[in-house]
């Protein structure tokens, strides 16, 4: 059954779908969800108990109950059509064998993604596509992998007995890794993450997320800085150019007014001591890079602390209220209709 049409489907599934059919002029044959994936820096997150499986020390990963949908048809003429709902003056046509042509920007990563998966014989006959990434870049979680992951697995899945069989989700990780710049690793929680648990770098080692006293259900907290007044908003973040450190510690001397030279950034770095004080056990940037989110890990009874203390630390520095999401640890991407 078409989405648009089923009453009890999540409504930006079914607002996705309902775009799908008035841009192509047919239902989507399928619409695939993909979360948003962090990292956890291993020294903020302390260890658990034993972890299943074996994988090298190192950062780990996990997705996040929040999603990038896809919906899409297969065609047969080697062309995609690319629409998206966050661009919705903005369309793209666009061949997948051939040369390459260039792509809006919005859609240029999942192009390179699909000439790569065509290249390798699987959906070389194109697709129409309409995508939707509903968190916006500012919230700080990143969105490139988790889409690319998606379109990948919404066309493999709709060109599934055209041809070649389907790439495993270890093919596609592999072929997405060589095609576009990115982080591995944050693919590997898109493709393979299990609700509740933190992922290593090697794709197979899962451990739950844990407190340093062994409490099972702590929260996530995503905190982002909104651009203060008068700011630009592509400017009001620490600067591109250095790389996110791994320890809390790190992080709050790296998100200071030197580091970045924004009042945004002097608000946010406020908040993340006193969201520390307040009882949150540790914090760190979502990606690789600082931007202008943090995640705070806290345990459960102290949330409403936590969030009150990061709140008035921002309007202490004449500051808009920060935008507070709270996190969960999503189960990997999936077909939903």
């Amino acid at each position: 059954m078409d989405l648009a049409r089923r009453t009890t489907a999540d409504p930006l599934l079914r607002l996705l779908s309902h775009a799908f059919a008035m841009t192509y002029h047919r239902p989507p044959e399928a619409v695939w969800r993909a979360p948003y994936a962090f990292r956890v820096s291993a020294s903020a997150v302390p260890s658990g108990p034993p972890r299943t499986g074996t994988g090298p020390p190192g950062d780990w990963f996990a997705a996040a109950g929040h999603y990038v949908d896809v919906a899409v048809a297969p065609r047969a003429d080697g062309m995609l059509r690319c629409a998206s709902l966050n661009h919705p003056a903005e369309d793209a046509e666009l061949p997948l064998t051939g040369p390459a042509v260039r792509a809006p920007a919005w859609a240029a990563r999942p192009y390179a993604a699909l000439r790569t998966l065509a290249a390798a014989g699987c959906g070389r006959g194109g697709a129409d596509l309409q995508l939707n990434a509903p968190l916006p870049e500012s919230v700080g979680l990143p969105v490139a992998e988790p889409l690319e992951c998606a379109v990948a697995l919404a066309v493999a899945d709709a060109h599934a007995g055209r041809g070649a069989g389907a790439p495993t989700r270890a093919q596609l990780a592999r072929l997405l890794g060589a095609a576009v710049p990115g982080d591995d690793g944050l693919r590997r929680a898109v493709l393979f993450a299990r609700a509740g648990h933190l992922l290593a770098a090697d794709g197979r080692t899962h451990q739950p997320l844990r407190t340093p006293e062994g409490a099972a259900d702590p929260c996530l907290l995503l905190l982002t800085a909104r651009p203060a007044p008068g700011e630009d908003p592509d400017t009001s973040k620490p600067a591109a150019a250095t790389a996110a450190p791994a320890g809390t510690a790190a992080l709050a001397a790296t998100a200071t007014p030197a580091a970045t030279g924004s009042r945004s950034a002097t608000g946010l770095a406020t908040a993340v001591r006193e969201a520390l004080g307040a009882g949150a056990v540790s914090a760190w940037w979502p990606g690789t890079r600082p931007g202008r989110g943090v995640l705070l890990l806290v345990p459960a009874d102290r949330r409403a602390a936590v969030r009150a203390a990061a709140v008035e630390a921002f309007l202490r520095c004449d500051l808009p209220v920060p935008r507070v999401l709270r996190i969960t640890l999503a189960a990997a991407a999936r077909r939903e209709g």
